[in-house]
């Protein structure tokens, strides 16, 4: 409205600089100058509070939307469906890692589901239906870790077997998300996980947990889609291998992993282990048949994702 009036003003003073006297029509430059400043200001002005309106109302939308992004996983060998709050970006911005459902996380969670999975840890925890002399439920739970856990299905997923978890991960997004996720079905879980902060590599932090939260050596260190960045790398091994030192023979490492740009540098962080561990790729009579191989060519459409499983040699 501002700008209208000195608008029709500024108008006023050109017809005035043109029909009258010459003294008349040197105050009349003066105002004509001064309302086109004036002019060119409240237009200024007006934009950015308009556009800054509109800025301000997509980052809103934007912030909304994000607020309620989610998504739904079947288990299908708990039929069961899941529904967990992700995040696209980071409040920085940037693109969230950790809020993100990556690919190897279903498979690692459906492998440890399957009722013909081999490891005693799960296996122990499952109760059986098939008369009432089969039926039991080990009273002393699976201790499971999960290292990189993002929004935590994979965690979920144990629990829901009655495991003992802690799911662990180094970004604060993630432990919010696993908190809100883990709280959303705590009524469903005979013992509901855990989210714990930890920095791979960071052997205090590791001994800490350990000794205070676990209470003893976990039986299962899970992990899924951890081996894209080399840089952290040496730090993921160290944390596995104090997890999982020399001597715990009943431990297991079970790594979903998501083959990317170069396969055989990411199988090297895989053979690093083999002078300690026995290692072993599971196979894929385990794996659900809707498009996983365990592939390494790029070019290929389905998802190329293996698991391993290991053990430390005696």
């Amino acid at each position: 409205f501002f700008a209208d009036v000195v608008l029709c003003a500024w108008l006023a003073s050109i017809i005035t600089m043109t029909y009258v006297s010459s003294s008349v029509h040197y105050l009349a430059s003066i105002l004509w100058w001064a309302l086109t400043f004036l002019t060119l200001t409240s237009t200024t002005v007006t934009s950015y509070t308009i556009l800054g309106g509109i800025d301000q109302e997509k980052k809103d939308d934007d912030a909304e939307s994000e607020k309620n992004s989610f998504v739904t996983q079947k288990l299908r060998h708990l039929q069961k469906q899941v529904e967990l709050r992700i995040q696209s970006h980071e409040p920085s911005g940037r693109v969230s890692m950790a809020g993100t459902l990556w690919e190897a996380s279903p498979l690692l969670a459906d492998y440890i589901t399957n009722p013909a999975c081999p490891l005693e840890a799960f296996q122990r925890m499952r109760i059986h239906e098939d008369g009432d002399d089969n039926a039991r439920l080990q009273p002393q739970p699976s201790t499971v870790v999960e290292l990189g856990s993002g929004v935590g299905l994979a965690s979920l997923t144990a629990a829901f077997l009655g495991c003992r978890v802690f799911a662990t991960d180094g970004s604060p997004s993630s432990i919010r998300l696993m908190d809100e996720n883990f709280e959303k079905y705590a009524s469903d879980i005979p013992i509901p996980p855990r989210a714990i902060r930890l920095d791979w590599g960071d052997m205090d932090e590791v001994e800490s947990i350990i000794q205070s939260e676990l209470s003893c050596l976990p039986d299962v260190i899970m992990a899924s889609d951890v081996v894209y960045s080399f840089s952290a790398r040496e730090e993921l091994s160290q944390t596995i291998r104090r997890l999982c030192p020399l001597g715990h023979s009943s431990g297991r490492v079970v790594i979903a992993h998501r083959w990317r740009t170069d396969p055989a540098d990411e199988e090297s962080f895989f053979e690093s282990f083999d002078n300690d561990f026995d290692r072993e790729e599971v196979g894929l009579e385990f794996l659900p048949d809707d498009g996983y191989h365990r592939t390494r060519n790029m070019m290929d459409m389905r998802y190329p994702i293996s698991i391993f499983e290991m053990r430390r040699k005696c």
